[in-house]
């Protein structure tokens, strides 16, 4: 959970103290459900009841990372090349985005892949699929928000139990502003993309007249400006399509390690995702964060705390880990290429 050292002092700083905290909430957790005490945790636990899950969530890894590649390639607007070529910038671009805060050294990656003419076209599509992802991240957490506090969930399962129990023994009701302002946030957020949709281009080329910009802020021609706008409700079906999918790949590792209830775990799943997004960490520190989240929101029983951390680590490994090694074969050749020319 170490983040990189090229990081700025304060980013590297929060990034280790919210890695610090994280771990600080799983321990307290396991404490408070008194699991070490009752030797609850068996080796055996990090083996998933149900490998066949467990697999489906991994061949959902390519449909995943696929949609993404889709939204990279439909953004540039790719005739010629193949959505292939699009797919390795976008797994090179996982590898980089992985040691980097907050995975800004995705974009760089991408963009360093394409060739200069096309590098201002690749920030602006980058800008607009990530736009759009965390959008969809942001919308369903505040659905999740709204959902738990509002409606009387029935105990299906032991995905439950932690949600029952955090409305009724946890204070919930005190934190009745959090879902509106995650809501607020939403809104918000869609807004400034509607605002630079509409307004950017005319708003970077007054600016543009006044002072020299770099070259990868110069606005867009009319006609470029207008194509991006077209596939917008694309670039939107197509997140929130790729939020679907990587959330029940979460469901499935959850289900893959004993738990059940599937609405719940997915309000669960929502607000981990939600809260992962808004705390500022480098991607090798999401492993702490997310345990920490789901144990929080999720509050197993002792004998499930080391099923339900595992299940959560092995879709990270899937989901991240994975992509980012893969990325990091595929990537170097064609990172030398970009040098040399």
């Amino acid at each position: 959970m170490k983040s990189p050292r090229y990081q700025l002092p304060p980013r590297k700083w929060l990034a280790w103290i919210t890695s610090l905290l994280a771990v600080a909430v799983i321990v307290w957790q396991v404490g408070h459900h008194q699991a070490l005490s009752m030797q609850s945790i068996d080796w055996g636990q990090l083996s998933p009841n149900r490998w066949s899950l467990l697999a489906f969530a991994a061949l959902l890894v390519p449909v995943n990372w696929g949609i993404e590649a889709l939204k990279w390639h439909v953004l540039l607007e790719r005739k010629r090349s193949s959505i292939g070529q699009s797919y390795r910038e976008v797994i090179v671009g996982a590898t980089w985005g992985f040691l980097t805060p907050n995975r800004s050294g995705d974009a760089v990656a991408r963009v360093a892949l394409l060739p200069a003419a096309d590098r201002a076209r690749g920030l602006r599509s980058f800008g607009w699929s990530a736009w759009s992802q965390a959008g969809m991240t942001l919308t369903f957490g505040a659905l999740a928000w709204i959902w738990i506090l509002n409606v009387p969930l029935k105990p299906s399962g032991i995905s439950a139990n932690g949600i029952l129990g955090l409305q009724s023994h946890g204070g919930m009701g005190a934190l009745e502003i959090v879902p509106w302002i995650a809501f607020a946030g939403t809104i918000g957020w869609w807004s400034l993309g509607w605002a630079n949709n509409r307004f950017g281009q005319k708003m970077m080329m007054r600016l543009g007249k006044r002072i020299r910009l770099p070259h990868w802020l110069h606005a867009q021609s009319a006609d470029s400006a207008a194509m991006t706008r077209s596939h917008l409700p694309l670039i939107l079906m197509l997140s929130a399509l790729r939020y679907g999918v990587f959330a029940c790949q979460f469901v499935l590792g959850l289900m893959a390690y004993g738990f059940n209830g599937f609405p719940e775990m997915i309000g669960a799943v929502a607000l981990v995702y939600w809260g992962n997004m808004i705390i500022p960490t480098a991607a090798l520190a999401e492993m702490g964060i997310r345990e920490a989240l789901i144990v929080l929101v999720i509050q197993p029983q002792p004998e499930m705390v080391v099923p339900l951390i595992t299940g959560t680590f092995a879709i990270w490994m899937l989901n991240l880990v994975l992509p980012a090694l893969l990325g990091a074969i595929i990537g170097t050749p064609s990172m030398n290429a970009t040098h040399e020319h």
